[in-house]
């Protein structure tokens, strides 16, 4: 008995067949119709005699590049080649669906059934597409070189080629002849498009047969879930007796097309092969240098057991690398892929988690290879139920296992406290799921058991697969940023320990969100959660003449706070590094990097009205109302804001600068967009405006230099010598730490006294910060070496 899809496929591929003729048919005889209309009314000019020369060479020229353009032209010779395996593949996997789709199939199946038919689909639609395009350039040229036949026909009977030199008719005979050529290679080009254009048709009426019953699978799958859409598991022997002999464990349709998809793809397998094979051999030379690595930086112990299983690790990341080029490869080869995937993640697992999860993870390798042979045994349903029953009872059994023998994972060294919170997490799951679908399987409800139990394994399997490539990519990031050329970089190495927190935070991130979006996907939630957002999002809201939905808002918030992130990070980028290698003048890079903040706040904040759909060019007329609302009620912010802009370019004082404002003398420790912040010497900091900088005096005390005059006021005895003790002063300063060498110290003679004599000692300092503890520091040495000359002090 012939299925209902391959009946509709047939009757379907007949009426194309019978239209496509039909409209060639009508196409040639409206040409035919065309030309013999054309041909009483619309006569052909011939070219004058005196043209002939300069229009046969135009004519040749014009006929070479229609000769290029046929020639250089790739696009039938790739379909003709690539179209019949692409067929054969078509009806291969349409005979496979058909058999699939006649009973309740898992969402595995169905999942990966949608992605194969949409990649037809797209192809097939690519190539229609570029045919149809091809078929039209081939009717303009053949049209073009109608026309010009006509015209060189029409010339050849010009009264004087017959009294001119031979050579001029034999030029005309010959562009007429090259035309001839030309249009028959034109309309054979055109002939085979037409014939292509067919068997694409015929392919995609063969994708359209299926898709009714594949539609209705899906709307089963979605609808049905809580609804006895098969009898219940005692019964299936009873009622489905010849399906089940009448079936095979392997499909013939599908071992055929595994041995289509390897011819086809071979190479690609190579490709893979040896992807692996030189990751191997990177591996292995990255596994003499962990040990090294590891001693300089200990948070390399944690991955350092993955780089002893380099044939793994390897395995594992050209699956990162080629997961996706086998999105369309056959269920066969998949299962068998996934598998050697599953295994080589199971023994990196094995090194990088307790002791106490090695049953866990030998379970999950099981588990998977006997959900695959219940998918393998779809068209036998008593044991393909069966199968999933046993696979259900053993997965809850062995969880109960786990708990009774407390095989449970606690916080060590290879176990995180999370991770071991989120293990027993999922062992609960696990034994809400397990029982549930069990119990689904066996009563009949066999969609629901799928959506369940499928969904749940699958999300493990891809749960283990996205822990384990993330601890091997933090692995590889830790190594990065310790090894050239990027531990060359100032930013990195001052910053390591940072840089290698925030990249895996958002490594996790991105891993988390990945496995959460396969898992939505799995229990058949994404595409509605999207749609839902979706309608949310699209919601409109009119404010006046101006149309938003929350879409747009959410955008423009996010274009913001991207645009705040980019500026901080390129800011850190320039103070931890560029700046390093460029010398600049002080308060030049605190200038620099306060206008590249400014500057990409302000493109994030009109690419964020963009986004909101604001007229740009209407920006002016806001502007110009702001600035009449900023002269009444904003003056005070934006003359403190112009005033922040000329102390940045202006510079007449800068970060880290002491200076004096009235009685409050401190360090400049911030120049804002609104005010400074200055730091005095009790601890107190003190928010000045930037328009009070401007318009009072400022005594800026490190403008030019960081040097403070010292002076230490010495009164002594008479009797000593004035210009001995004008040298011990000069001396002592001189030889003190902390005092300047240039400008050297001066030593005066201030006042005469009946009974003293008055001096001053004046010394500088470069470290301003210290100037009083370097002026304590030479008080006491002066003290110091006039006790030692025996000078009196008064």
């Amino acid at each position: 008995m012939v299925s209902a899809p391959l009946t509709a496929y047939r009757h379907i591929r007949s009426l194309l067949f019978i239209v496509f003729c039909g409209l060639s048919r009508t196409v040639s005889g409206a040409e035919q119709f065309q030309s013999a209309d054309k041909k009483p009314n619309a006569a052909p000019t011939p070219i004058p005699f005196s043209e002939i020369a300069s229009q046969a060479e135009s004519t040749f020229r014009s006929i070479q590049s229609i000769e290029t353009a046929l020639s250089t032209d790739q696009t039938t010779a790739t379909i003709e080649k690539r179209l019949p395996s692409l067929t054969h593949e078509v009806e291969l996997r349409s005979t496979e669906m058909a058999k699939f789709l006649t009973g309740v199939i898992p969402l595995e199946l169905l999942y990966s059934m949608e992605i194969v038919l949409q990649r037809y689909r797209d192809q097939l639609s690519s190539w229609n597409h570029d045919l149809t395009e091809r078929s039209k350039i081939l009717d303009d040229q053949i049209a073009r070189l109608d026309a010009l036949d006509r015209i060189w026909k029409a010339t050849l009977q010009v009264p004087e080629l017959s009294k001119a030199a031979p050579e001029i008719p034999q030029r005309v005979r010959g562009i007429i002849d090259l035309i001839s050529r030309t249009q028959q290679a034109a309309e054979s080009l055109r002939q085979r498009d037409l014939i292509l254009q067919g068997h694409v048709l015929e392919a995609t009426a063969r994708l359209q047969a299926i898709a009714p019953a594949f539609e209705q699978a899906q709307a089963n799958a979605a609808k049905n879930l809580f609804v006895q859409d098969s009898p219940p598991l005692w019964r299936v022997g009873v009622e489905q007796p010849r399906e089940d002999s009448r079936a095979s464990l392997i499909p013939p349709a599908s071992v055929a097309l595994l041995k289509t998809y390897i011819r086809r793809e071979r190479a690609i397998l190579y490709i893979h092969a040896a992807v692996i094979f030189f990751l191997f051999l990177f591996l292995s030379w990255l596994r003499r240098g962990v040990e090294k690595w590891t001693q300089e930086e200990p948070s390399l112990r944690r991955q350092a057991p993955i780089f002893n299983l380099p044939v793994s690790t390897a395995v594992t990341l050209s699956f990162l690398i080629f997961g996706s080029v086998y999105s369309m490869a056959p269920f066969l080869l998949r299962a068998v892929l996934w598998g050697v995937l599953l295994i080589s993640i199971t023994l990196i697992l094995r090194r990088l988690v307790d002791r106490a999860l090695f049953p866990m993870l030998n379970a999950l390798i099981v588990l998977y290879f006997v959900d695959q042979l219940r998918l393998l045994t779809t068209l036998l349903p008593l044991f393909s139920r069966l199968v999933f029953a046993a696979e259900m009872l053993g997965g809850t059994l062995f969880l109960i296992w786990m708990i009774w023998t407390k095989h449970l994972p606690s916080a060590a060294d290879n176990t995180t406290k999370l991770s071991a919170g989120v293990v027993r997490l999922i062992i609960k799951i696990g034994l809400i799921v397990f029982p549930v679908t069990l119990l689904a399987n066996v009563f009949g409800y066999l969609n629901f058991a799928n959506l369940l139990g499928g969904g749940a394994i699958r999300s493990a399997y891809v749960g283990a697969t996205v822990y384990t490539a993330l601890r091997i990519i933090e692995g590889l990031i830790i190594i990065a940023l310790g090894t050239r050329p990027l531990s060359l970089m100032r930013v990195v190495r001052l910053n390591r320990p940072l840089l290698q927190r925030r990249i895996c935070a958002l490594a996790a991130l991105l891993a988390f969100m990945y496995w959460a979006s396969l898992t939505l996907n799995f229990f058949g939630l994404r595409t509605q959660l999207i749609t839902g957002i979706g309608e949310v999002l699209a919601a409109h809201l009119g404010i006046g003449a101006l149309d938003i939905s929350l879409q747009q808002v959410l955008v423009f918030l996010v274009t913001v706070l991207a645009a705040f992130a980019l500026s901080r990070f390129l800011r850190f980028l320039l103070e931890e590094d560029i700046y390093y290698h460029w010398h600049f003048a002080r308060g030049i890079p605190q200038a620099i990097s306060t206008m590249v903040h400014y500057a990409v706040l302000l493109i994030g904040f009109f690419l964020g009205l963009a986004v909101l759909g604001v007229d740009l060019t209407k920006v002016t007329i806001l502007a110009g109302a702001f600035t009449v609302g900023v002269g009444f009620g904003l003056q005070t912010v934006i003359n403190n804001f112009v005033c922040g802009l000329i102390l940045l370019f202006e510079r007449p004082i800068k970060v880290g600068d002491i200076i004096q404002i009235d009685t409050d003398i401190g360090e400049v420790q911030r120049i804002g967009i609104r005010a400074c912040i200055i730091r005095t010497t009790d601890g107190s900091e003190v928010i000045v405006p930037n328009g009070t900088i401007i318009a009072n005096k400022v005594t800026n005390w490190t403008l030019s230099d960081r040097y403070r005059a010292i002076e230490v006021p010495v009164t002594v005895a008479r009797g000593a010598a004035p210009n001995h003790v004008l040298e011990v002063l000069k001396r002592v300063a001189a030889d003190q730490p902390g005092i300047a060498k240039e400008p050297a110290p001066q030593a005066y003679v201030v006042s005469f006294g009946s009974a003293a004599v008055s001096f001053n000692l004046r010394a500088w300092t470069d470290q301003y910060e210290n100037w009083i503890q370097a002026r304590s520091n030479l008080a006491v040495a002066v003290d110091e070496a006039l006790v030692r000359e025996k000078i009196a002090v008064a």
